[in-house]
C-alpha cells in the first residue's frame, strides 16, 4: 500500500523553489492582512462568470508516495480566447521594478494551479497571470505567460520529485508518531494525587474541541499531566500540534524534560522549542541582512538540507540542538526553529508567538489551528501579559525626531510626522499630566495611516542610514496603535500622559478577556491551567472563559503537615516600613534559626527588599545573598546554584520576579520562605482605571486591580517551598492584613492551619 500526503500548492513550491537571502532590512509585519483585503479587491473586478477561490486537487505518485496536492485559485477568467488562472499578489516595491524572473515562486504556485485546472478540463493550453498591486498606490501590474499541457505536467512532476525524498521523511515521521503513541504509557510508576484527574480532563477537553480552565496545585506534575494526554490525542486523529505555552524560560525546560520522559517510554514524534530572537542570534546585534550576517546570506539556498538533516536525526529540538545544527548548516539559528515549527508535532515557547498581535505566527493559517491545542501554562501571568500585548502607545517626542532628521531630505515623511505631533498636541493638557481622553480625533488615525505609508518606501531603500533604526520603530509603533485602535471598545481606555516631559497617548486595555477569547477560540482546544489560579472565578473571567468551558480544581497532593504556616501581623504599609524593618528582620532571623536549611525572602519591591537586607546583616550571622536588578540568565543561574543541599543561606529577592516564580528548588535546597507583604502593586492612574471599570461591571474594583493580582504573587512565591512528598518547611506571611477575612479566604486549604506570631 502507498504511503499518502496531502500538501497544498504554496507549501509544495516554497520547499521547492525558494532561493536566496533573508533580508529584514525593512519587512511590514501587516502583510498577510494586507494582503487579504487587496486580493477581495481585485476579485471584485471580476467579471460575471470569472470564478474566485476556486479549489483544485490533483494526485500524484512519486517513488512508492501518492502526494495530494491541493489549493485555492485566486481567480479562474474566463475569457474569449480561453480561461486565464490569475494569481493575485501585494508588493511594497515599485512596480516598474518587477519583471517577469522576480518571484519564480509565484509563478510556480500560479503553474501548479494551471496544471490541475487544464487535467481537469482537458485543455491543451491556458494563460496564466500573475497580478501585482502596489500596496501603496494600489495600482496594478499584470504579467502573462501562455503554458502548453505537457510542459505544465512535466513541470509539475519535476516539482514532485524535487519534493519527494523530504515528504518520505514527513510520512515516515507521520509513521513513528501513529506506530507509537497509542502505545505510549505514562512515564511514571503511578499518578500523584489529582494527577490522572487533570490528564484526564485535558485528554477529554481536547477529544471535544472545548477548553479548559484548570488550578493544579504545586507538585502535582502539571507538565507532563498535561502533555501526557496532548501526546495521546494524537491517535484520536484531527490532531496535528500541540503548542505548549508559558512566560518562563525554566517552565520551557520542564516540557522537555517530559517530552524526554515519555521519548524514554516508546514515543517517538518531533518537537521544537522557539527561543527569541535576540537571545539566540549569533552576532553580537540582531541585524538580520545578508551582507552584516553569514546566517542570513542564502538561507534559503541551504535550509532545505538543514531541516532534512535535523529531522531524520533528532527528536526532541531544544535550542542547543537548534544552535547547533544551524552553526553546521549556516543558517540563522531563530528563522531555522520557526521553519521546523510547520512540522513539529510540538511546539514550546512564549505566550507571545500564539496570543501577541505584533509577533504571532502568521504561517499559522485558520485550517492549520483547527487542528492545534494550546496548553498555557502558568496562565496566571497570562492576564497581565495580555493587557500589555492588547495595549499601545504613540509618543510626540518620537514623531518630532523623526520629522527633525527627515525634514529638507523627505519632506513627505517630515510632514505627515509633524502632522500627528499637532494632533498629539491638541490632546495634552499641561495642567493634568494624567487624564483620561474621551475619544480619539479621527484626523489622529489618519495622520498615523498617512506618515506609516509616507515612511514605508523610506524603510525599503537600500543603503545605511542611522536614522532608519528610529524611523523604524516608530513606524511599527504606528503599525501597532492603528492595530489595537481596530480593537478598541469599552474594554478600553484613552489616556493622555505628559508626566515625564513628553506627551504619550496609550490605548490601555483594562480587560483583555474578549480578545484572549477571540484568539484560543481559532484552535481546535485549549487549556489554562496553573497552580495559582485563585481566585478561580477571576482568572477563568480574565483568561476569556465561558460557561460552556469546563472547569477544574484540584486539591494539593501534599499534606498540610508537611508546612508550617506562620502570620506575623507586623505592618507592611509604605508609611511604616522604616519603623518595622528592625522587627522584621528579626523574625526573618528567627525563622532561619528555628529551621536550619536555606530560606529565601520576598519582598514587594527593590526599595524595601534593600532596606530590610541592611536590617538583616545587623541582627543576624547567617550569609545572605540578594537578587540584583537587571541580572541576566548566568546570574540568575549563579544565584541558584548558591542554593545547595544542607547550606545554610539566606536568599532575599523581589515577590513577582524571575525567583518567585518556576524556581524548583527541590528537598534541602529550599528549607524556608517568607513573603513580606501582601503584593498590592503601587496605586497608579492606570490601576484606578481598571478599578472603576470593573466597579462598574459590578465587580469589586479594588479586588480586581489590587488584591487578586497582588495576592497570586504570594501564593506563587510561596509555592516554591513544597516540590514534592519529601519536602518540608516553613512558610512566614509578614503583614498583619493577612489575618483578615478577605485574605485568609484567599489562602490556600493546605494553609489553613497557621499559627499566628507575636
Amino acid at each position: 500500500m502507498e504511503d499518502q500526503m496531502t500538501i497544498s500548492v504554496r507549501d509544495l513550491v516554497s520547499y521547492v523553489y525558494r532561493t536566496g537571502s533573508i533580508d529584514e532590512r525593512f519587512q511590514s509585519n501587516t502583510a498577510l492582512v494586507e494582503g487579504t483585503a487587496i486580493h477581495q479587491e481585485v476579485q471584485k473586478t471580476y467579471r460575471d462568470g470569472d470564478e474566485k477561490e476556486l479549489f483544485l486537487q490533483h494526485e500524484f505518485q512519486q517513488e512508492g508516495i501518492v502526494l495530494l496536492v491541493q489549493g485555492r485559485c485566486d481567480g479562474l477568467l474566463q475569457r474569449e480566447d480561453g480561461p486565464v488562472v490569475d494569481e493575485i499578489k501585494s508588493t511594497a516595491r515599485e512596480l516598474e521594478e518587477l519583471d517577469e524572473d522576480t518571484h519564480p515562486v509565484y509563478w510556480a504556485q500560479a503553474k501548479g494551479y494551471a496544471f490541475m485546472y487544464m487535467h481537469d478540463h482537458h485543455l491543451n493550453h491556458i494563460v496564466v497571470q500573475l497580478t501585482y498591486v502596489q500596496k501603496k498606490t494600489k495600482d496594478k501590474k499584470r504579467m502573462r505567460r501562455t503554458f502548453r499541457y505537457e510542459e505544465l505536467k512535466a513541470f509539475m512532476e519535476t516539482t514532485v520529485k524535487a519534493y519527494s525524498s523530504y515528504a518520505g521523511i514527513l510520512l515516515h515521521i507521520r509513521e513513528q508518531k501513529k506506530r507509537t503513541v497509542p502505545d505510549l504509557e505514562f512515564p511514571f510508576s503511578g499518578y500523584r494525587k489529582g494527577q490522572r484527574k487533570l490528564a484526564g480532563s485535558v485528554y477529554r477537553t481536547i477529544k471535544e474541541k472545548r477548553h479548559l480552565f484548570a488550578q493544579a496545585p504545586t507538585g502535582i506534575g502539571k507538565t507532563i499531566s498535561t502533555l501526557f494526554p496532548a501526546v495521546k490525542a494524537f491517535a484520536e486523529g484531527g490532531l496535528d500540534r500541540i503548542y505548549y505555552l508559558t512566560a518562563k524560560t525554566i517552565t520551557r525546560s520542564t516540557a522537555e524534560e517530559a517530552l524526554q520522559l515519555m521519548e524514554k517510554e516508546g514515543l517517538e514524534i518531533r518537537s521544537v522549542t522557539l527561543t527569541a530572537k535576540d537571545k539566540i542570534c549569533f552576532q553580537e546585534e540582531t541585524i538580520c541582512q545578508p551582507e552584516y550576517c553569514e546566517f542570513a546570506d542564502g538561507y534559503y539556498d541551504r535550509i532545505n538540507g538543514a531541516i532534512v538533516d535535523i529531522l531524520r536525526k533528532e527528536t526532541t529540538m531544544t535550542r542547543h540542538t537548534v544552535e547547533e545544527y544551524a552553526r553546521k548548516h549556516r543558517v540563522c539559528p531563530f528563522e531555522f526553529s520557526l521553519d521546523l515549527s510547520d512540522v513539529a508535532d510540538v511546539v514550546i515557547g512564549d505566550y507571545n508567538y500564539i496570543f501577541d498581535p505584533r509577533v504571532a505566527l502568521k504561517r499559522l493559517l485558520p485550517e492549520k489551528k483547527k487542528k492545534t491545542t494550546l496548553l498555557v501554562d502558568e496562565a496566571h501571568n497570562l492576564v497581565e501579559r495580555a493587557r500589555e500585548m492588547y495595549s499601545s502607545k504613540l509618543g510626540k517626542r518620537d514623531l518630532e525626531t523623526v520629522a527633525e532628521d527627515w525634514r529638507g531630505e523627505q519632506e513627505e515623511v517630515a510632514r505627515a510626522a509633524d502632522s500627528v505631533v499637532k494632533d498629539l498636541a491638541r490632546l495634552e493638557d499641561p495642567k493634568t499630566p494624567h487624564k483620561q481622553l474621551d475619544e480619539i480625533p479621527g484626523a489622529l488615525e489618519e495622520g498615523v495611516e498617512r506618515f506609516i505609508n509616507q515612511a514605508e518606501p523610506v524603510l525599503q531603500e537600500r543603503g545605511e542610514d542611522v536614522r532608519k533604526e528610529h524611523l523604524q520603530d516608530v513606524y511599527f509603533q504606528s503599525q501597532n496603535f492603528l492595530r489595537i485602535l481596530e480593537l478598541v471598545d469599552d474594554h478600553y481606555r484613552f489616556i493622555g500622559d505628559s508626566s515625564a516631559g513628553d506627551f504619550q497617548l496609550t490605548l490601555f486595555c483594562l480587560d483583555p478577556s474578549l480578545v484572549l477569547r477571540k484568539v484560543s477560540g481559532g484552535f481546535r482546544s485549549s487549556t489554562f491551567f496553573s497552580a495559582t489560579l485563585s481566585p478561580f472565578a477571576y482568572y477563568k473571567e480574565m483568561l476569556g472563559g465561558s460557561k460552556e468551558d469546563y472547569i477544574l480544581q484540584l486539591p494539593s497532593p501534599y499534606d498540610s503537615d508537611q508546612i508550617d504556616v506562620q502570620i506575623t501581623p507586623l505592618s507592611t504599609r509604605y508609611k511604616n516600613r522604616q519603623e518595622t524593618s528592625r522587627a522584621i528582620a528579626e523574625r526573618l532571623d528567627e525563622q532561619a534559626g528555628h529551621l536550619q536549611g536555606n530560606h529565601l525572602f520576598f519582598f514587594p519591591s527593590y526599595q524595601y527588599m534593600e532596606l530590610v537586607y541592611d536590617a538583616f546583616r545587623n541582627v543576624s550571622d547567617y550569609k545572605a545573598v540578594m537578587q540584583e536588578r537587571g541580572m541576566d540568565e548566568d546570574r540568575r543561574e549563579d544565584f541558584l546554584s548558591q542554593f545547595v543541599p544542607g547550606g545554610n543561606l539566606i536568599g532575599f529577592a523581589v515577590l513577582g520576579g524571575i525567583f518567585s516564580e518556576g524556581v524548583d528548588l527541590r528537598g534541602d535546597r529550599l528549607n524556608g520562605v517568607a513573603v513580606v507583604g501582601i503584593g498590592l502593586a503601587p496605586r497608579s492612574f492606570e490601576r484606578e482605571l481598571i478599578m472603576d471599570y470593573f466597579k462598574s461591571k459590578g465587580r469589586n474594583g479594588y479586588d480586581y486591580a489590587y488584591v487578586y493580582p497582588g495576592m497570586n504573587k504570594v501564593l506563587q512565591a510561596g509555592g516554591r517551598l513544597i516540590r514534592s512528598e519529601k519536602d518540608h518547611g516553613i512558610i512566614q506571611l509578614i503583614d498583619d492584613r493577612f489575618l483578615t477575612r478577605k485574605y485568609l479566604q484567599l489562602l490556600p486549604e493546605e494553609w489553613g492551619n497557621y499559627r499566628m506570631m507575636k
